[in-house]
């Protein structure tokens, strides 16, 4: 696959999402069709609804038990629990608002592998080669979520330090109930009747087209300026610096092909859009989460596409 390829690529997969902004904000700023009221109701939807079934699906279709990578997903979750306890120690003293702390500290572990993971890998090896990425996504995907209700709670505007109100709120939390679910119905060989599976399908596919629909709606572009900073350096981290980091790592273990890209996009996909609605939803800097979500998605086009040629180029994904 030549450089041109790989640009079709990473645009094929991204672009769609721009799209799908673009037609969000139209609808709210420039219609009257829809309106932030809309806007909001819909996102306790996507997050309570179509993500939850989105995820369950996901992981509920991949075989865990017999097809689990021991080392790498070992490796996936203990690096994500490293980096994460590095940024508790680290964001608060670097980012003085304090709404903003537990966004930038879940903007830069938490990926949207849930949506890119997937997608990517079957776009350059195909549907049969998707298996580590499925499976790193049932992983991953609740160890996002846990580790996002800890720091949204704990490093926000209404620092939350009884310990029980925590922890209720990561068992209440969709998205880790979806995640859990879905881990024990796979495992433990469980199916759905398929009457049942057809309609958590279809409400999973509902899931990114109207979350991106929601996020465009939402966007402010007059409170850009002021948060520029702040993503900018949000988005160098997580999109560069991290990945400079781990994908030797990941190299030196072994890993070549389809396992080293689903490894690598954990660390250098966008930002996860539900970040954004468990923000808004936890009463945290929404605007700065939305943000971070379309300027990584933005990002991740160059910082994808440079990735995958130079990883080819250096025959490490043939």
């Amino acid at each position: 696959m030549d450089a041109s390829l790989n640009l079709i690529l990473s645009f094929n997969v991204i672009a769609p999402l721009f799209f799908l902004m673009i037609i969000g904000y139209v609808l709210v700023h420039g219609t009257k069709l829809a309106d932030k009221e809309l806007c909001s109701k819909a996102n306790a939807l996507v997050f309570k609804v179509f993500l939850p079934c989105m995820l369950f699906k996901n992981i509920y279709q991949s075989d865990i038990k017999t097809q689990m990578k021991g080392e790498l997903c070992l490796f996936a979750a203990g690096s994500l629990l490293v980096l994460f306890l590095l940024l508790c120690f680290i964001v608060p003293r670097v980012v003085k608002q304090e709404n903003q702390q537990g966004v930038v500290i879940q903007g830069i572990f938490r990926s949207n592998y849930v949506i890119f993971g997937v997608a990517v890998v079957e776009s350059m090896y195909g549907s049969e080669n998707t298996v580590t990425a499925a499976i790193l996504s049932a992983i991953l995907v609740p160890m996002y979520n846990l580790l996002a209700v800890i720091a949204l709670s704990v490093f926000g505007e209404k620092r939350e330090h009884d310990w029980k109100k925590v922890i209720g709120n990561i068992v209440k939390n969709p998205l880790i109930l979806a995640s859990v679910l879905g881990i024990l119905f796979s495992c433990a060989g469980i199916r759905l009747p398929q009457a049942v599976e057809t309609t958590v399908s279809d409400l999973a596919k509902l899931a990114t087209p109207i979350a991106f629909l929601i996020l465009g709606g939402d966007f402010d572009f007059s409170k850009v300026k002021g948060n520029l900073k702040t993503a900018g350096w949000v988005i160098f981290v997580k999109m560069i610096a991290l990945p400079a980091v781990m994908i030797p790592i990941i190299i030196s273990m072994g890993y070549r092909n389809a396992e080293l890209l689903s490894a690598l996009l954990a660390y250098q996909t966008p930002v996860a859009v539900s970040s954004y609605i468990m923000a808004q939803q936890a009463g945290a800097d929404e605007q700065l989460a939305g943000q971070l979500v379309v300027f990584s998605s933005a990002a991740s086009v160059v910082t994808l596409f440079v990735t995958i040629f130079l990883l080819r180029q250096l025959g490490y994904l043939l």
